[in-house]
C-alpha cells in the first residue's frame, strides 16, 4: 500500500453491525423495534442511525436483500455447474427454511415492525426476478398460455406470504421450546409450486437437499481496522 494511502474507517462497519445486532435482538425478544429503541440499544445516536439509514423500512430491506444476495451467489454459483433449474429451485427453498428455521424468532418478531408496504414489495420484487429469470432459461418448459411476467410476480408474493404465514403458524410451537422442522416450510413451497418448476411431481417425495445456515440476517461483526 502507498505510504499516502489510508485504510478504511472502520468505525462505519461498526455502526452498522451494532444497529443490525440490536435489530436481531429487539425483534427475538419480541420488543418493540423502534428508531429510539434501536439506537439506545446498539450504544449510538440517532443521528448516527439515520447516517446510515432512512428509517426501519431501509433496515429491514438491507437486511432480508444481504440474505438473498447470499442465496443469488450460490443459485447462479450452481447454475455454473451445470445444475437444472429445478435442482436450483429444490435448493433455494431449501436454504430459505433453514434460515427461516435458524432465525424464527428474529424475523417473526419483524412481522411486528412498524414499516410501511415498500420493503415487502422490494422482497416480491427480488423474488420474482429471480423467478422470471428461471422461466426464461426453462424456456419451452414454462406452459405457454402463463404471461411470465406477471406469473413470476404472482408466484413470489404467494411464496413470500406462505413463509410469513407459516412463521405465524408455529409461533406457539416456537415459543414452547419445541425444535422446528426446517423440511415442514420445505414440503409446503416446493407443493404449491408447480411441478414443472420444481421438478417434484404430485407424488414424489420431497427431495434431500443438504444445507448449512449459520449466518446472521445482515453482518454479524465489524471489520478490524
Amino acid at each position: 500500500m502507498a505510504s499516502d494511502e489510508r485504510a478504511p474507517d472502520p468505525r462505519p462497519a461498526r455502526t452498522r453491525a451494532a444497529i443490525y445486532a440490536a435489530a436481531r435482538e429487539l425483534s427475538a425478544a419480541d420488543g418493540e423495534v423502534t428508531v429510539n429503541a434501536l439506537a439506545k440499544r446498539a450504544g449510538v445516536s440517532r443521528a448516527a442511525f439515520y447516517s446510515h439509514f432512512g428509517g426501519l423500512d431501509d433496515l429491514i430491506g438491507a437486511m432480508v436483500h444481504e440474505l438473498l444476495d447470499g442465496i443469488r451467489v450460490e443459485t447462479v454459483a450452481l447454475f455454473h455447474q451445470g445444475r437444472s433449474v429445478q435442482e436450483i429451485v429444490q435448493y433455494s427453498a431449501a436454504v430459505t427454511s433453514a434460515y427461516v428455521v435458524e432465525h424464527h424468532a428474529f424475523l417473526r418478531g419483524a412481522i411486528d415492525w412498524k414499516f410501511t408496504q415498500r420493503p415487502y414489495m422490494g422482497l416480491v420484487r427480488i423474488y420474482a426476478e429471480l423467478f422470471e429469470h428461471a422461466f426464461q432459461v426453462l424456456g419451452d418448459e414454462v406452459p405457454s398460455h402463463l404471461p411470465q411476467r406477471e406469473m413470476s410476480r404472482f408466484l413470489a408474493g404467494g411464496y413470500i406470504h406462505v413463509i410469513a404465514a407459516w412463521l405465524l403458524d408455529t409461533e406457539e410451537k416456537a415459543l414452547a421450546g419445541e425444535e422446528l422442522d426446517p423440511r415442514e416450510l420445505l414440503t409446503i413451497l416446493l407443493r404449491v409450486l408447480p411441478f414443472w418448476f420444481t421438478g417434484v411431481g404430485p407424488e414424489d417425495p420431497i427431495p434431500e437437499v443438504p444445507v448449512r445456515v449459520d449466518d446472521e440476517p445482515g453482518p454479524t461483526a465489524a471489520p478490524t481496522a
